[in-house]
């Protein structure tokens, strides 16, 4: 990976959108943050530093328009090879495998103020995921479970929202649950309290902190945009 390209530092392709580049900045900064390695050795910390200046500095180039304009102007193209290749007939590469919705997720940090109510697995509280196992995610299987968002005052999260790899499940009081596979999805947006699908209301989170729920919707409908 080339220090210079601000795209690679940051995973994501020229054309990102100002999201796309948020998103992933929030993700290499968690992913790289020095602190996570502080327990581990110097060299391991002297090397997280570094990526983070590469981060940051890629972070501080892209977010701005001209400054971005400017580094696309001048970032170096593929020089021609000076001889041809021979026409040589190769077999069509195999398409590169869909990461999963756990692997999206993977480095997301959340405030979780005033209340913890964000978790994102392998940090589910077991007794937190029984609570809405039982309460809304019949047939569902722990091990399959995702994300949880606990909405109730108490923390019994026996309403809120359950994902998987293949299915949305939200509970709120008093209604029955509303199931819907991911796979139908392309757009999941969210709007303080309420989250829609394609522009229809599906859900209002009153508990979670509101930039957590819009960090993890951010990322989860990116997802789905990138699996269609």
């Amino acid at each position: 990976m080339s220090e210079d390209n601000h795209y690679e530092v940051l995973g994501i392709r020229p054309s990102a959108s100002l999201l796309e580049i948020e998103l992933a900045y929030k993700g290499r900064r968690s992913q790289y943050h020095p602190d996570r390695y502080a327990e581990v050795d110097e060299a391991s910390v002297a090397w997280a530093t570094a990526k983070m200046q590469e981060v940051n500095k890629a972070y501080t180039v892209l977010k701005d328009p001209r400054e971005r304009e400017r580094f696309d102007r001048t970032r170096p193209a593929r020089q021609p090879r000076s001889e041809p290749e021979p026409e040589v007939k190769r077999p069509k590469p195999e398409p590169s495998p869909q990461r999963s919705l756990r692997q999206a997720l993977e480095g997301l940090e959340f405030s979780n103020e005033p209340f913890e109510r964000v978790f994102v697995a392998p940090y589910i509280p077991r007794k937190k995921l029984w609570g809405a196992l039982d309460s809304y995610g019949e047939g569902v299987r722990a091990q399959d479970v995702v994300v949880l968002i606990d909405d109730t005052v108490f923390g019994g999260a026996r309403e809120g929202i359950l994902i998987t790899e293949t299915q949305i499940l939200s509970k709120a009081k008093f209604e029955d649950e509303d199931v819907r596979l991911l796979g139908l999805l392309s757009d999941i947006t969210v709007r303080g309290a309420h989250i829609r699908i394609h522009g229809e209301p599906y859900a209002t989170l009153n508990i979670p902190n509101f930039d957590d729920l819009q960090l993890l919707f951010g990322v989860i409908n990116a997802y789905l945009k990138e699996a269609h």
